[in-house]
């Protein structure tokens, strides 16, 4: 589902590998003629079989990762001094609460594999914003390329739009609970 660049499961690899050697080696003996009386369904039969099976491999294996983009969601933490949001490929930034006015969506700016998408974005009291590497998943289809001269960080979290909604949510929530947390800390009690 993502179009970030392919990353695939260690045992998927293998698999794969495996799958490859044995049809290049099966080919071999079959052009070296070691390798007679099947059918040519049989033999296509069984190469469409293990074309098959990888690209089944392949794809279940990249829709465990996307059940797994939570886990691309570490770069973008909850503290109680504030938000922390990646800043590059090895830094992160925080952003105290108290700088914070709310959360919105806008096309990315920094982050990506080198496509536009709406991502997450930090909206300062300032008037300025700070992109979080939380994006939303579109179809390659939808989406328009980067411009070249754009530096591009690829540690991007690639989600589904209801998972996305909901991370919007969440950060909200917790903008709003941090911010009346605030208020009621900053006024005299009355008895």
């Amino acid at each position: 589902m993502s179009e970030s660049p392919s990353r695939v499961t260690t045992p998927v690899k293998m698999l794969i590998g495996v799958l490859l050697v044995a049809d290049a080696g099966f080919g071999a003996a079959l052009i070296a003629g070691l390798v007679r009386g099947f059918s040519p369904w049989l033999i296509g039969g069984a190469y469409a079989a293990t074309v098959l099976l990888a690209v089944v491999a392949f794809r279940v294996s990249r829709a465990r990762m996307l059940k797994r983009g939570l886990a691309g969601l570490r770069d973008l933490t909850f503290g109680d001094e504030g938000l922390r949001v990646p800043a590059g490929t090895l830094s992160t930034r925080l952003i105290p609460w108290s700088q914070i006015a709310d959360v919105s969506t806008r096309r990315s700016a920094r982050f990506g594999d080198g496509y536009l998408r709406d991502a997450l974005w930090v909206d300062l009291v300032t008037g300025e914003g700070v992109e979080s590497s939380v994006q939303r998943y579109a179809p390659r289809g939808r989406l328009a390329p980067a411009p070249p001269q754009r530096r591009q960080f690829d540690q991007t979290a690639i989600l589904d739009p209801a998972l996305f909604d909901a991370v919007i949510d969440r950060v909200r929530k917790e903008l709003r609970h941090r911010q009346l947390h605030a208020q009621l800390r900053g006024t005299p009690r009355i008895r």
